[in-house]
């Protein structure tokens, strides 16, 4: 889901309670904040050589003691809407990052309104090959990732 679909579900949605599903299906705790919102700028160079450069908007949530607090849309659309300076570009993927064993970072699939709750949930994010043909890698199938990890001559 891209910033500029989280702010018109946002818009859609007001005065609802916003919740968070990570990919394992648990809800973070109903008294989580939002303590960032973030431009994430990534330049890099592919395995192929070609420069690149990737923008993200992050969020950071945090859940601390204060299990009175809850977050709603119209809250979250205010803090988003105080992220402006950053000129976050609406096209781009939004992340979520979560507390867990280390900072976990969830891209967020979708969001679904219903019972006064709004449900970000999120995925798993993945690694991929910019360059397949450039640097030799064989592309796997999904079917033979499942059997052999990945590794065609396996299977």
């Amino acid at each position: 889901m891209n910033l500029g679909e989280l702010r018109e579900k946002l818009h859609k949605s007001p005065n609802q309670t916003l919740r968070i599903e990570i990919p394992s299906g648990k809800l973070l705790p109903e008294h989580f904040h939002v303590t960032e919102v973030g431009k994430v700028t990534k330049d890099f160079v592919d395995c192929g050589g070609v420069q690149r450069c990737e923008q993200t908007c992050v969020l950071q949530t945090l859940v601390a003691n204060d299990v009175d607090h809850r977050l709603s849309t119209s809250k979250f659309s205010d803090i988003l809407e105080k992220s402006s300076t950053l000129e976050l570009n609406n096209t781009k993927e939004v992340d979520v990052e979560v507390q867990g064993a280390t900072i976990e970072v969830y891209r967020i699939k979708s969001a679904t309104s219903s019972d006064g709750q709004l449900v970000l949930k999120l995925q798993n994010k993945q690694t991929a090959c910019l360059a397949p043909n450039k640097c030799g890698l064989e592309i796997v199938s999904s079917a033979a990732q499942s059997c052999c990890g990945g590794h065609s001559s396996c299977c």
